[in-house]
């Protein structure tokens, strides 16, 4: 039986030879997400309005990227009738070609290359990587959400040093979010325990990354962008093929 790796590898694998639009890219992580969320008992259910505001996207995006990644050998879909009969998708996986040792070797050196700042050890940092750590060695992923969601001081330490070398407001609430959610992708991409510090260094350069590739915060939004408009006020306005 395939494992979650054997999915992330023939999806890059795959888009190696051909790469994807954001929205394939996104898709079909998500539903990654939602088959190992449910034991990978496939097909699964999966309405396109909640993936349309999970990807923060349109429901012909989704028509076409599932459609591109059903060609494309990665998922397949059963397109449903409506709100009340939702989409059915199951992730597939064909042999693929081993990706070349110099190109595994980039793509290595390009995930853990570190992001601006990462590189100057100051203070603010040694604070946020180790000293709010409280003995070395591994724990459990729960064990660690539950020790970061309740330490407030070094939540109040990102979010002063995101302001301060980021210039990225956010409010300890959202942090909850976003810690969560790293917490989340640990689970999606197979880690099980983690040593503490290198966990706290981890979320700290992770968060940066991801509100420089999202909308949260105060710092993203340019003077052209503007939000999109949902239309649609009751079930009946999602009624169609799905």
């Amino acid at each position: 039986m395939a494992g979650i790796y054997d999915y992330i590898n023939r999806f890059w694998a795959e888009a190696e030879r051909s790469p994807f639009n954001p929205t394939e890219v996104a898709l079909y992580h998500y539903l990654l997400y939602e088959a190992n969320r449910l034991r990978w008992n496939m097909p699964f259910a999966c309405h396109t309005a909640i993936l349309c505001v999970r990807l923060s996207t349109t429901k012909q995006n989704i028509s076409k990227a599932r459609q591109h990644l059903k060609e494309r050998g990665l998922i397949d879909c059963q397109v449903g009738t409506g709100i009340h009969t939702p989409a059915l998708y199951s992730l597939t996986i064909q042999p693929f070609r081993q990706l070349p040792h110099q190109v595994t070797r980039q793509l290595t050196h390009e995930l853990t290359v570190q992001l601006p700042h990462s590189n100057i050890k100051d203070k603010d940092e040694d604070i946020i990587n180790s000293q709010h750590a409280r003995e070395d060695g591994h724990k459990l992923l729960d064990e660690l959400e539950s020790l970061l969601l309740a330490d407030t001081a070094w939540q109040d330490k990102i979010i002063e040093v995101l302001a301060k070398r980021e210039n990225w407001i956010i409010d300890r609430g959202r942090l909850h979010g976003h810690i969560r959610d790293f917490f989340d992708e640990q689970r999606i991409g197979g880690n099980a325990q983690r040593d503490e510090s290198d966990c706290r260094s981890h979320f700290y350069h992770w968060i940066i990354k991801h509100l420089n590739t999202t909308r949260y915060g105060t710092k993203r939004k340019s003077p052209t962008y503007r939000d999109s408009d949902v239309t649609a006020v009751s079930a009946e306005d999602y009624e169609g093929a799905f």
